[in-house]
């Protein structure tokens, strides 16, 4: 009796394959849901990336062109100005406001700094301290 494979699982990592998953790198996608776009397991290309040099070269190539495809995509914003290191006039002039901004939000008016409030978070009977230098020992 010989066993069967299941109908929706290819049988192998093909041409085809191989070049909707380089593609799909190539346009930003992460690798998992490229691998998912293709029908095949995430660790696939991986695996067949050790064992052929030329498909390794070629999805090293891919994912560092996805790499920055994705941070292209990024809006121009205080987020790209302090996560991705974007100088541009527009995320330098965003991230100048969002920081004024909260520096006014934060100061009371009266220009005096309030004390910190203290919360007691102990909610329940509290031990004696012989009892905690007892289980310290």
């Amino acid at each position: 009796m010989t066993r069967s494979r299941p109908a929706h699982r290819p049988l192998t990592f093909n041409d085809h394959m191989r070049e909707q998953y380089l593609a799909a790198v190539t346009n930003g996608m992460r690798l998992g849901p490229a691998a998912a776009h293709v029908g095949i397991s995430a660790d696939v290309p991986t695996r067949y990336a050790r064992t052929n040099p030329q498909f390794g070269r070629a999805l090293a190539g891919a994912k560092a062109i996805g790499k920055k495809n994705r941070q292209e995509n990024i809006p121009h914003s205080e987020y790209r100005y302090n996560c991705h290191g974007c100088r541009c006039e527009t995320c330098t002039t965003a991230a100048t406001r969002a920081r004024a901004q909260r520096r006014t939000t934060h100061q009371p008016e009266d220009g005096q700094s309030k004390p910190a409030e203290v919360f007691n978070i102990r909610t329940g009977p509290s031990s004696s301290t012989s009892f905690l230098l007892a289980r310290a020992s």
